[in-house]
């Protein structure tokens, strides 16, 4: 069945039992070459049927379809044609393991920091409306992880003042548990509220009762109070629809009859829709749905059927950061660390699992790691941030106003700094020497080997009175230099 899909208009044509063939092929295709490249393997295996629903309901590339983050986007490039490329993932003259626009023109941004879909989907929609192109439709994919940055919600709020515009935002929510606002009712009432006869009865409604003198508008305000305390009470939409965003959902983001009847009411709408899909992250392996803390999340080269890695283990850069810093956490407690959702590829884990108390991670908020890390070191501790140095980028506003202006003792730990080859130019941490080499009283460290890296973030906590930054790059570390 897979064999036979070299574009989305393949889909249509096929049957919900082909469908669900299709999703099983593409699960076990993941798994075996994944498995052989590395990369993101659990966010894909997720999205299999949410991703063939929205081809088979939407244009592409016609219909623009963007993925926040870009990790979830392998069945996208798998239905767009570049399944026999899947060999090189990853490798010099493969594909990327982001969407990339050179690949394909159903890549209409190329990613990989979180966040972003938001805002690119409403200057997206927002263009087609002002150009006359209402024939063309916006889906954005965003994970539930990226709606913790604040990049996500300042879309929202300017997405939920539009009423022209052909857009649908569907979050993939894939925590482990359904809510329990999953059933008949929450479905029933999500249905009446994206049918225009809702609106339009609500419309009516209100105009009828606002115009009844004296008593006319306590009563609306009454009824419309009473409606929304039920709703919040036995669904969670209330939140975005009182950004004024339609809510549909919550849907199950495996069943695509399912997925394909929300996505065609969203798409009639003719106004900005968010649907609410729950996945299973690694769906289909078991070995990823085993894994408690990361579900696969991104993998090395390993064993497909045990998801055992394969090939000799080394000591990292990053392991030493980390062994090094749970020995500061003993010998001082006003030691804390800061991770923007990546306590495991930092190295943080090793410092919560020692002192969990001191250890804060702020979702995808690299702004807010920035700035609430300058705020502890005024209250007495000494954070120190740990994160990728391509997101750094993020946040070199409150790293020059709120840390360096404010001379707070905050260190900055920089994975990933350098060329950092087969996660692509979003991920090449080359940037941070230029930005932080500016920023009046920084103090920067770029250790040449283990012994280096102990010793200069050793000297790093030790200031207090000014920003300190240590950088390494990704991967095995070398012997110790004479």
């Amino acid at each position: 069945m897979l064999e036979s899909i070299k574009s989305p208009s393949d889909l249509k044509a096929l049957s919900l039992e082909q469908l669900g063939q299709l999703s099983e092929e593409i699960r076990q295709f993941l798994i075996t070459q994944v498995s052989k490249t590395g990369g993101h393997l659990g966010p894909n295996l997720g999205v299999v049927e949410l991703t063939i629903a929205i081809h088979r309901i939407f244009d592409s590339p016609k219909d623009v379809v963007l993925f926040d983050t870009g990790h979830q986007s392998y069945v996208h490039k798998i239905l767009t044609g570049r399944a026999d490329q899947f060999d090189k993932l990853r490798q010099r003259g493969g594909i990327a393991g982001y969407p990339n626009r050179s690949e394909s023109a159903h890549d209409v941004i190329e990613n990989s920091h979180a966040s972003t879909a938001l805002s690119w989907g409403d200057g997206i929609s927002r263009g087609f409306s002002l150009t006359g192109q209402s024939d063309r439709h916006v889906v954005v994919v965003v994970g539930d992880g990226a709606l913790t940055g604040g990049m996500s919600w300042e879309a929202l709020n300017n997405i939920a003042a539009a009423t022209d515009r052909n857009l649908i935002i569907v979050v993939n929510d894939n925590e482990r548990s359904y809510s329990p606002t999953i059933g008949g009712v929450a479905t029933y009432l999500s249905t009446l509220r994206v049918t225009r006869g809702y609106e339009r009865f609500l419309d009516w409604g209100k105009e009828v009762l606002t115009k009844t003198p004296v008593v006319g508008n306590p009563i609306y305000e009454t009824l419309h109070g009473v409606k929304k305390g039920i709703k919040d009470i036995i669904a969670p939409q209330g939140m975005f629809e009182d950004l004024g965003l339609k809510y549909v959902g919550p849907i199950d983001g495996h069943d695509v009859a399912a997925m394909e009847r929300a996505l065609v009411q969203a798409k009639e709408f003719g106004e900005p829709v968010l649907l609410h899909v729950i996945t299973e992250k690694g769906k289909g392996h078991k070995p990823a749905i085993e894994d408690e803390a990361e579900k696969f999340h991104a993998v090395g080269i390993v064993d497909p059927e045990t998801g055992t890695p394969l090939g000799k283990s080394v000591t990292t850069w990053t392991s030493v950061f980390s062994d090094e810093l749970v020995a500061l956490g003993h010998e001082r407690k006003d030691i804390v660390a800061i991770t923007a959702a990546m306590l495991g590829p930092t190295g943080l884990d090793k410092f919560e699992a020692a002192f969990p108390h001191r250890t804060i991670d702020v979702g995808i908020a690299e702004q807010h790691a920035v700035t609430s890390a300058a705020g502890l070191a005024f209250a007495g501790m000494h954070p120190v941030v740990a994160v990728y140095s391509t997101f750094l980028n993020r946040a070199f506003d409150q790293m020059l106003m709120d840390v360096a202006l404010h001379k707070a003792g905050v260190t900055f730990v920089l994975d990933r700094s350098g060329v950092t080859g087969d996660d692509g130019p979003s991920h090449n941490g080359v940037w941070d020497l230029a930005l932080t080499g500016i920023v009046p009283t920084m103090h920067v460290a770029a250790p040449r080997d283990a012994a280096r890296l102990r010793e200069t973030l050793r000297e790093a906590v030790e200031i207090s009175d000014a920003p300190s930054l240590v950088r390494f790059p990704k991967g095995a570390v070398q012997s110790d230099i004479p």
